[in-house]
């Protein structure tokens, strides 16, 4: 596990932050999902198909209650926004993190739809190469069990697996040698966020961990432009699926952290 530092930037009390975004004291977060989205607004609107009561607390999240716990959903996108995110949430009281998205697949046998949830996490992108200081970065086992726990029982028509995980900067700029090297690498999926995310919340000591639907596979030479009708049906119903377990998982996670202190 890559260890808590001290001395990263922008660390302001919690009070201040909280004044600085403008957050309502009874809207700190219990714990926080941030998706690797580029529609805010269609991502809304799939959160309160789920969650009616869902409300804005501010630019980019959306809070959920569920079990008494304050869980907020933030729409990002690339390294420095899911940074940035990751550290006003753990700074205001978040106790778990999650990144969810969708990733490019690179191995053999894996399909649209498949899940996978990082049992290790390489960063490639600016922000998380100088949080991991370039190691590779480990998600909180006991987080990822119980994610993983969650959507084997949810899902029903795909698979949910581990693996290394690759974060780039960039969507669709890689090369084939790219692809090629990552492969070579025993890497198994890459995407945009996820190093960062993790990296930042193992700074403060929060566990946290990640779940991708596999959009394409760049292993096979699939593109988003291939995916067929039930591909992208797979897809959806993995997102709504991640979605719902995180939320299951991280409310079972922080009741039982608060209840063990609480017996202390």
């Amino acid at each position: 596990m890559l260890a808590p530092q001290r001395g990263l930037p922008f660390d302001a009390s919690s009070d201040t932050v909280q004044r600085m975004f403008e957050i309502a004291g009874d809207d700190r977060p219990d714990a926080a999902i941030l998706v690797g989205q580029f529609s805010q607004r269609a991502y809304f609107e799939r959160v309160r198909a789920i969650w009616p009561g869902a409300r804005e607390v501010e630019a980019h999240s959306l809070l959920v209650e569920e079990g008494g716990q304050n869980i907020w959903i933030s729409v990002v996108i690339g390294a420095a926004m899911a940074a940035t995110f990751a550290h006003l949430a753990v700074k205001i009281g978040a106790r778990a993190l999650v990144q969810v998205g969708s990733m490019g697949g690179l191995v053999d046998g894996w399909h649209p739809g498949d899940v996978l949830v990082p049992s290790l996490v390489v960063g490639r992108d600016g922000v998380s190469r100088q949080l991991s200081r370039n190691k590779p970065i480990e998600p909180d086992a006991r987080l990822s069990a119980a994610l993983c726990d969650e959507l084997v029982l949810r899902l029903d028509r795909a698979t949910v697996r581990p693996g290394t995980l690759v974060t780039t900067t960039t969507i669709s700029f890689e090369r084939s040698s790219d692809v090629a090297r990552w492969r070579c690498s025993g890497y198994v999926g890459v995407e945009m966020e996820c190093a960062a995310t993790i990296g930042t919340a193992a700074h403060f000591g929060v566990p946290a961990a990640g779940a991708f639907v596999l959009m394409d596979n760049l292993a096979s030479g699939q593109t988003v432009l291939m995916l067929s009708e039930e591909d992208n049906r797979r897809i959806e119903i993995g997102k709504d699926v991640i979605l719902r377990a995180f939320v299951a998982a991280a409310w079972g996670l922080v009741a039982t952290r608060d209840n063990g202190l609480a017996q202390r």
